[in-house]
């Protein structure tokens, strides 16, 4: 496995992973966000010439405009007609024959859309994974083991900054305290409803989840969910929210956990059930605030963004809060990423952040508590 620790260019390095590879290649990619991984899969198939490749990626913008655009811009018409693209949502009713399978994103690869590749409905001779975050559970890695995935090469986001691939950053993970006084948290049945504070309600919720664990039984997955749903729509932490992005100047990026969320905390958002007009305004330069659910948090690239704020990391561990970091990552004169992680203390969310800082150097953290913000 190739591994980067000297000052390089983006060319040097890409072209150095190319050259690394066996031909034909059949492995992982783990490499920082702009490191150009879109390219990299170009640059493997034009050094391999497969007749057929089955390309699959996350969205449809990525299918249908910019891998496209890829290939023309490096010269690679001729593989781009030999290639199917389609997104992992298609990926279980797909059918075909392929010398090469790009994943792009590879961390979208999931239990359910991986077995048109175990039981034969789609043929292939060998796979390449693209990835700037590589989920850390267990049923992924058995997914790559299964496709006899490997990692060929590793790059990781400090060694893209060392290597002035992307931008430095600073992250600020800031704590909120559940509120432990004023009961307005709904519970109980729709019959028999009472009113808890968000630290009773909490307690409660894991206390389920502990009796089942200490009698060493299954826990349902609702017990989980409702924890999590509990979590992604603290008041406190809204509130909190609503207050640090009145309060910082500049462009501002800003990623909930919910549509819901996003809508009530800036009057511009992108999300599932917009298009893409606000989200394009932003990128121009026309509005200086946006909030996005989970669109815009891969593929995309930012410039000129003061501030990027996270109000609820993504519990499922697959990196797409990773990804949305990686987004603020891009590298101009003199800027520094300025990245905000809201964590409700004392949580499950605390668990979450952890996770998501493992990509992360720990002296470019801040731990703070909301209270420094008042």
């Amino acid at each position: 496995m190739q591994k980067s620790t000297n000052m390089k260019t983006k060319t040097e390095i890409q072209e150095e992973i190319v050259e690394g590879l066996v031909n034909p290649s059949h492995g992982l990619l783990k490499l920082a966000p702009r490191v150009g991984k879109t390219k990299l899969g170009i640059d493997i198939i034009k050094k391999e010439k497969p007749k057929s490749i089955l390309w699959v990626t996350p969205n449809t913008k990525l299918r249908d405009e910019d891998i496209p655009a890829e290939f023309k811009q490096w010269k690679a018409l001729t593989y781009l007609k030999k290639t199917d693209i389609i997104c992992y949502a298609s990926l279980t009713t797909h059918k075909g024959n392929y010398d090469k399978i790009i994943l792009d994103e590879y961390q979208d690869i999931t239990m359910g859309n991986v077995q048109p590749l175990l039981n034969g409905s789609i043929k292939y001779k060998t796979i390449i994974g693209l990835s700037g975050t590589h989920p850390k559970h267990k049923e992924k890695q058995d997914i790559y083991d299964t496709l006899g995935l490997e990692s060929l090469s590793e790059m990781s986001i400090d060694e893209a900054v060392e290597n002035n691939l992307i931008a430095p950053y600073r992250i600020k993970v800031i704590e909120i305290d559940l509120n432990n006084t004023n009961k307005n948290v709904t519970s109980g049945s729709k019959e028999k409803p009472f009113m808890q504070t968000e630290q009773e309600k909490y307690t409660y919720l894991s206390r389920l989840i502990g009796a089942k664990l200490a009698q060493n039984l299954v826990v349902p997955k609702f017990y989980y969910l409702n924890r999590m749903r509990f979590i992604y729509n603290l008041k406190s932490k809204h509130e909190f929210a609503r207050k640090l992005i009145s309060k910082l100047k500049g462009r501002t990026l800003i990623f909930t956990g919910t549509i819901a969320q996003a809508e009530d905390l800036c009057e511009n958002t992108y999300h599932s059930k917009t298009d893409d007009a606000m989200y394009n305004k932003f990128l121009d330069g026309k509005i200086k605030k946006l909030a996005c659910v989970n669109s815009g948090g891969i593929g995309s690239t930012y410039r000129g963004v003061n501030n990027f704020v996270i109000v609820q990391v993504n519990s499922n561990g697959k990196g797409d809060s990773t990804q949305k970091i990686a987004r603020s990552l891009v590298l101009q004169e003199g800027y520094v990423a300025n990245i905000y992680i809201l964590v409700a203390k004392g949580t499950s969310d605390e668990v979450w952040k952890n996770k998501v800082l493992e990509d992360f150097d720990t002296s470019n953290v801040e731990h703070l508590n909301s209270k420094d913000y008042e």
